[in-house]
Order: C-alpha cells, then sequence, then structure tokens
C-alpha cells in the first residue's frame, strides 16, 4: 500500500511540476495545455485501469488504454529528467534552458521507444534444479503471464507456443494471467494450445478474476489444458500442485486480493506423500515460507514481472523480496518468472519477457 501510495503521489507531484518547468525551459506563453494534456493522460489511465474498463472486448478501448499507459511513462521519465537536471541551470551557466527541455523530451521518449521495442521480443531461459527422490528427469516449462488480451493475441502467442514445443517438454504450466482482456475470449485463439505436445495445465492468477472468469475457463478447458484449483496430481513421478491465487496468510497485505483463500491455510489441506516430489504451483511468490514448512521441493511463481520498467524495477523488491530468478528457503527452490508478457504500459526497460524450461534432476545426478 505504501508503494502505491508514493506512486501516485510522484505523479500528483509531476503533474504540476512537468508543466511549469517546460513552460520556464522552453519559453512557452502558457502552461496550462500541458497541464491539460497530463491529467488527461493520468485521469484517463486510472480510470480504464481501476474501473476496469480495458477489460471491456473492444479493440478501440485496447489502443486508447495502450496509448495512454506509453504517454504516462513518458511523463513520469520526463519528470524524473527535470528534476535531476534542475539544479544544472544554477550550478551551469552555460546550458540553454531549450535545449535542456528538448533534451528532457526526446531522452524520455526515447526510453519509451526502446522499452516498446523490447517489450515485443522474449527470451527462452534454462534452470537445471536437483530433485531428491525424483526418479528420472523431468522437462517443464513454466509460463505465467501471458496476458492475451490488449496486448497480445495470435501472433505473439503462436510464438511463445512455438517455443514451448522446440523444448519438447512433459508438461507445461500456465501460472496464472494467462487472459487479462475479455477481448481475447475468441475460440480460434485458444484452439492455437492444442498444437502443444505436452501435458498442460494452468492455475488462475488475479487478472482471470477480473473478467468474464466463467468463459475463460471454460476456453482454457476446452483448449486441452487441465486447470489446477488448490488440488495435487500425480504425473511424471511427481506431485504437481495448482493453487489459485491467494494470499499468504490473513495477516499480509494484497492489493490483488481476490478472494479470503490463504496459501497458509490451503496448502495443508491438500493430501500428499511427504516422501514423494513435489512441485508448488502459485501466481504470486508469497507464502514461500509455508511451502518450505511444508517440505514443498519446487515453487513456482510469477506476477512481479520484475518490475517491468523502471521506476517499477527498483521497486519492486519492497514490495516481493523474492520477484524474479532463483531463490532458496531451506530445503524449497523458488522460481520466480519474469513472465512472457506485460501489462499496463506496453514496454519493458531493465527486464524481458521470457519462457523459463525447468530440468528436475535427480539429486544423485546432479552431483
Amino acid at each position: 500500500m505504501m508503494i502505491t501510495m508514493i506512486v501516485w503521489c510522484l505523479i500528483a507531484v509531476s503533474v504540476w511540476y512537468v508543466p511549469s518547468r517546460l513552460k520556464k525551459l522552453l519559453g512557452l506563453r502558457k502552461a496550462w495545455p500541458w497541464h491539460a494534456l497530463f491529467i488527461g493522460v493520468v485521469v484517463g489511465y486510472a480510470l480504464l485501469l481501476l474501473k476496469g474498463v480495458y477489460t471491456w472486448d473492444s479493440a478501440s478501448i485496447a489502443v486508447i488504454f495502450n496509448a495512454l499507459g506509453l504517454l504516462l511513462v513518458f511523463f513520469i521519465y520526463l519528470f524524473f529528467f527535470l528534476a535531476v537536471t534542475h539544479p544544472l541551470s544554477f550550478l551551469i551557466k552555460r546550458i540553454a534552458g531549450r535545449s535542456l527541455g528538448i533534451c528532457g523530451i526526446s531522452v524520455s521518449a526515447l526510453f519509451v521507444i526502446l522499452g516498446f521495442i523490447n517489450a515485443q521480443s522474449f527470451v527462452v531461459v534454462h534452470y537445471d534444479l536437483p530433485v531428491k527422490g525424483l526418479e528420472r528427469p523431468v522437462r517443464l516449462v513454466h509460463v505465467p503471464d501471458i496476458h492475451l488480451g490488449t496486448q497480445r493475441g495470435e501472433s505473439w502467442l503462436k510464438k511463445i507456443l512455438n517455443a514451448v514445443n522446440e523444448q519438447k517438454p512433459d508438461m507445461v504450466l500456465y501460472n496464472g494471467d494467462l487472459v487479462d482482456s475479455n477481448l481475447a475470449l475468441k475460440p480460434e485463439l485458444f484452439s492455437l494450445f492444442k498444437a502443444v505436445d505436452a501435458e498442460q495445465y494452468f492455475t488462475l492468477g488475479n487478472h482471470e478474476y477480473y473478467m468474464d472468469t466463467d468463459k475463460a475457463l471454460q476456453l482454457i478447458a476446452d483448449a486441452g489444458i487441465r486447470i489446477l484449483r488448490s488440488e495435487m496430481i500425480e504425473t511424471h513421478g511427481i506431485q504437481l500442485i495448482g493453487m489459485e491465487y491467494m494470499n499468504a496468510d490473513r495477516e499480509t497485505y494484497d492489493a490483488h486480493a481476490v478472494n479470503a483463500l490463504t496459501i497458509q491455510e490451503e496448502l495443508p489441506r491438500i493430501a500428499r506423500d511427504a516422501e514423494k516430489p513435489s512441485v508448488l504451483v502459485h501466481h504470486s511468490p508469497v507464502g514461500m515460507r509455508y511451502a518450505a514448512e511444508g517440505n514443498i521441493d519446487v515453487m513456482l511463481s510469477g506476477h512481479t514481472h520484475g518490475g517491468q520498467f523502471f521506476p517499477g524495477t527498483a521497486l519492486v523488491k519492497y514490495r516481493f523480496p523474492m520477484y524474479s530468478g532463483r531463490y532458496q528457503i531451506g530445503g524449497t527452490t523458488v522460481l520466480v518468472s519474469q513472465g512472457a508478457g506485460t501489462f499496463g504500459p506496453w514496454m519493458r526497460l531493465g527486464t524481458r519477457n521470457e519462457v523459463q524450461v525447468i530440468n528436475l534432476l535427480p539429486a544423485a545426478s546432479s552431483q
């Protein structure tokens, strides 16, 4: 909550500061057009986001949502540039105000463009994890946060699924936020999953709750993907535990809470054999200590996007201590994916879309 408040306070300050500063630097007659533009972007984007309008089945809404998101980040970057360079106008008299203003606009636009370009590709990352009690190697592909909807559609999904098939996995785990908008709820789009030559499983993320949840789950099931909602199945010699989105416990704050469930309470209710290898799949990297206390071997999560772009990349660690990559809690290995897609402003800066390939190995063969 504190981080969210800080971000919105910075945006509020920038609404006043950026137009006023540009007026002085560029010698503009009036600052109010910039004030009006900035306020329109902030208010418009906030309404689309907070009121859930972005989830509507509308291509026009998607275009507006993406355009406002990129403009908002442009203004935020411009705010940082102008604030950091503000003292230069006093310390270095030779710097012309107009040049500084033009430079700020150019640099901010460049960062947004580079971030947008970076968001149009993904990387495949590999992890080898030794697992006690595993009798033979098992290859998993972990793909959370595809975010089909306002930004991702058929072409993106085809690229992701082609990369998945190239890895020849034993199973594929779509760990939440597969869709984020009713715009993506088309049978022809979900039929693409039928081309995957492996077992496929899905757990719910928070975004599936913000839209037509029943229709989304029906399309996922019709595509041949098994939905795991706080249950365990045995496959390929492991106990695969899939949990729908929930908070860690009743004391921890969660800005995206969608139900009253908690990992602390739900995980012990799932019957399993403590002597057999176990993999816990939960969209958000919370409740890791409960996974460790339950002797889970591997926990897979996404949700954080690694912060997606600055300043999120600098703030995410305060919200999620385990936000990207590999971690260890006792005997439990935690892998947090940056996600295979984006949400909000359509860009990545300092992060990458990724598909995780996880080779589970018998513990003896890792030595």
